[in-house]
């Protein structure tokens, strides 16, 4: 099948300038020309043509920090009550959303009953339409620290617990590993600035996932938890209450950062989600300090990817870029962030993440300029993964997310 892009500006998110009047042609599920001009030739057998209005092609988004299972606020008590049937089942249908918004790549950073390994194996093998997704399996605490008891933490002391853990997750397919560094929002009893983990349980982590070319990806607010993981080798700090050595050290050592800006800054979502007083005291206790941090590993270089930290994706993660540029990002420099940076950060760079010959055709189409105001990724036009079409549209039926699970 080859699928022609007609009438178009193309926004590759490689660093360069959009090109106006161009032909994007895919064939099969790789893109094979991006060309000046505008396609005027009949419709040949196997071609599709897309006339798309002086609409804009970009790269599918991403979320690179994402629970599909997680709800918060929980007012039903889903979490505590549901099967691990219904949870998978959520967060599926989570998923399918999501891309149906144009997210069409999502890192999931620690779910329960492996229910993520789950899809992204449905999803590879066409069983459901749905997002490409880069997994941790489980994510690793200390006995009582921050997340125990949810998305299936496994608590774990010392080095030799660590290794053993990494394994686990490892053997059931998992493409990075999660650790829960500092304390933070969700755990009652704790402080978002406390250290968790020791140097050696977060080294014997790095050693083993490294070992299998894998990455570590860890939960961290306070700057002294930040610096302990980055000594330890890590390659992503998420959310993270940044100082000047934490950023000095992030650029040094190439480490990405994953600001998850909306869990601190996203006014509604802190005021009316029914999050109880605790959550709500430590997030805007820290706001001002996670800005802050944010402004300057922005202007100290450091890579900066897109993750929201919260369900559901669809909405959420659209939310996420427009945090960036609001917090400082320029429109491109966000773009990029939910793009080419997100994909580095998975590791697949060479394949997508950018409008280039030879990568996958993972594209979505807005019909306004997102580099004018970024809030145009919402006028969603068309999406293909891998060059597939994605119906975009709702199926006639199907109740609402948020009618569902929150309300």
């Amino acid at each position: 099948m080859k699928t022609i892009l007609t009438n178009c500006t193309v926004i590759a998110c490689t660093g360069k300038q959009p090109m106006k009047d161009v032909i994007v042609i895919v064939e099969d599920d790789k893109i094979a020309e991006v060309k000046a001009g505008t396609y005027s030739q009949a419709v040949g057998e196997g071609e599709r043509v897309f006339d798309l209005e002086g609409g804009y092609v970009l790269p599918g988004l991403w979320d690179v920090h994402a629970h599909l299972g997680d709800l918060i606020p929980d007012p039903k008590h889903l979490l505590e009550t549901e099967s691990p049937i219904d949870y998978a089942i959520r967060a599926g249908r989570n998923a399918m959303d999501a891309l149906r918004a144009g997210i069409t790549g999502i890192r999931i950073l620690g779910e329960d009953h492996y229910a993520d390994v789950a899809w992204k194996r449905a999803f590879d093998a066409g069983v459901f339409v749905g997002p490409r997704l880069f997994v941790c399996g489980k994510a690793m605490c200390i006995t009582g620290g921050h997340g125990h008891g949810t998305l299936g933490s496994v608590e774990v002391d010392g080095p030799y617990e660590m290794r053993k853990a990494v394994r686990e997750q490892l053997k059931h397919g998992a493409d990075q590993i999660k650790l829960m560094v500092t304390g933070g929002v969700m755990t009652a009893g704790e402080g978002m600035q406390e250290s968790q983990f020791l140097p050696d349980e977060i080294r014997a982590a790095t050693e083993v996932a490294h070992q299998k070319g894998k990455r570590v990806c860890v939960h961290a607010w306070g700057a002294a938890g930040i610096k302990t993981a980055i000594r330890g080798g890590v390659d992503s700090i998420e959310h993270g209450l940044l100082d000047d050595e934490a950023i000095e050290m992030m650029v040094e050592n190439g480490v990405f950062y994953v600001p998850t800006l909306n869990v601190t800054q996203g006014e509604k979502q802190i005021f009316e989600g029914g999050m109880p007083d605790f959550m709500v005291e430590k997030i805007l206790g820290s706001a001002k300090a996670h800005l802050e941090g944010f402004q300057k590993a922005l202007k100290a270089g450091v890579k900066i990817a897109c993750g929201a930290d919260s369900s559901p994706v669809a909405d959420f993660t659209l939310s996420e870029i427009e945090h960036l540029v609001k917090a400082g990002m320029g429109e491109m420099e966000a773009l990029i962030a939910a793009t080419r940076t997100s994909a580095d950060l998975c590791g697949v760079a060479d394949r997508m993440g950018t409008v280039e010959v030879g990568k996958l055709a993972d594209l979505i189409v807005v019909s306004a300029n997102p580099l004018e105001d970024i809030s145009n990724i919402r006028k969603l036009k068309l999406v293909l993964k891998g060059g597939k079409l994605v119906e975009t549209r709702e199926p006639e039926g199907l109740t609402d997310f948020w009618e569902l699970f929150f309300f």
